[in-house]
């Protein structure tokens, strides 16, 4: 598969410039620095599909539909930067009045990082333009140069995030990750100047909501569980430092770290391949087809990667972060485990996106949030911080066993 091939390369590098600037964090900032910048991204997370309205996966759908006729991307487009430019204003108005407040419920009170907020205020709209050229990208299937532009975004925010921690300290480490979207706003337009002047007709682009009522269905679906997903690891994040202690909340947030890492390389599939496969796949035979297809090329390679992160653990902490993360090796076995049943369960999923089966989605991934915030409510007081990452495990489980009730027609029915 193309896409597989495209992807290696920028996971690898991806991985080597993690371990860069994770190592720096740990050196720098220590746990308490690693789990404050975990809240950030939470919320970087969230405005990045914001942004643009939580249409991502509908762009790259209706892209990859489209992408011969200009008149309707015309018209894609023109919905797609109306409804950011409503995210941006809404979305400048909440980060820039409200930061004070968003300070105390994400930082805690004793924190004084307001600031940090009103810088991501204004790099709203350029979270959006990246979000759309992104989907762009992903609609054409244009691997390479998503690869390559993948390349340079990396490198660059690293030696951004390395830069200023080593200058400023935490708030170094935080002014570069809320300033990051520009800087790959500037990247996107230069290295995807001639792709986006062919498909985005900028003279063409105006007040045209024509593509709205396609558009909200993904809309509501990403904002919904992406709003509660990262309030729910903010919340967790809190509940370990209040039970625990903030150096654990830093473990887990490293931990977490780490699984983002090595499922990068499944977590690209998705909007790249699996997305538009999907929404082509009009008979139950195809797609089961499909899903054997992907299980049989992406398991075993999955499975011996999971192996080897966990053999290696010790040796992974320890060239990632410092001796004073050693502690949560003990959460690398649940997290694995948890790691590889989501990716089984999510295979199955992904067909309420690429169907828009907005009721079956939205269920589902906000059972899967509430699940994990009360197993680890209920793990932790027996098994400390690692009672999270079983509650992981556990409420994928579950997922797992809801998708596939949920699929059994189109999984086991026989086919006439």
């Amino acid at each position: 598969m193309k896409v597989t091939s495209a992807n290696t390369l920028l996971v690898v590098v991806r991985m080597l410039f993690s371990l860069i600037s994770q190592k720096v964090l740990a050196i720098l900032i220590g746990a308490e620095g690693i789990a404050l910048i975990g809240n950030l991204k939470n919320i970087n997370r969230f405005f990045e599909q914001f942004s643009v309205l939580g249409t991502s996966n509908g762009l790259v759908k209706y892209i990859s539909e489209y992408k011969d006729n200009k008149r309707q991307l015309n018209n894609l487009f023109s919905t797609v930067f109306v409804f950011s430019a409503i995210a941006s204003i809404v979305s400048f108005i909440i980060l820039f009045f409200w930061s004070n407040t968003l300070n105390d419920a994400i930082f805690g009170i004793d924190k004084q990082f307001g600031f940090v907020f009103k810088i991501l205020a204004f790099t709203i709209p350029f979270i959006a333009i990246n979000g759309i050229l992104y989907a762009l990208l992903n609609g054409l299937s244009a691997y390479k140069i998503f690869s390559k532009i993948g390349l340079i975004i990396i490198i660059a925010s690293t030696f951004l995030i390395v830069f200023l921690t080593y200058k400023f300290g935490i708030v170094g480490s935080l002014i570069a990750i809320s300033s990051i979207p520009f800087l790959q706003f500037i990247i996107y337009t230069i290295f995807s100047n001639k792709v986006y002047t062919n498909y985005i007709d900028l003279k063409e682009i105006k007040i045209n909501l024509s593509f709205k009522n396609k558009l909200l269905s993904y809309s509501l679906m990403t904002i919904v569980v992406i709003f509660f997903s990262n309030v729910t690891d903010i919340a967790i994040r809190h509940l370990i430092e209040e039970k625990q202690s903030i150096s654990e909340a830093g473990n887990w947030t490293a931990m977490t770290s780490i699984s983002r890492i090595y499922m990068q390389f499944t977590a690209a599939i998705f909007p790249l391949y699996i997305l538009p496969v999907y929404s082509k796949i009009s008979n139950i035979l195809d797609f089961r087809n499909e899903i054997i297809k992907i299980y049989k090329m992406l398991l075993p390679l999955l499975v011996v990667g999971m192996l080897i992160v966990f053999v290696f653990r010790v040796y992974i902490i320890k060239a990632l972060y410092t001796n004073e993360f050693l502690g949560m090796s003990s959460l690398f076995k649940w997290q694995l485990m948890g790691d590889l049943v989501k990716f089984i369960a999510i295979v199955l999923s992904y067909q309420f996106i690429a169907k828009r089966q907005i009721g079956y989605f939205i269920f589902t991934e906000l059972m899967s949030v509430l699940l994990f915030y009360c197993f680890s409510l209920y793990f932790i007081d027996n098994y400390g911080t690692d009672g999270v990452v079983i509650a992981h495990f556990v409420r994928y489980i579950v997922f797992f066993i809801v998708v596939l009730f949920i699929l059994r027609d189109k999984l086991f029915a026989k086919i006439l």
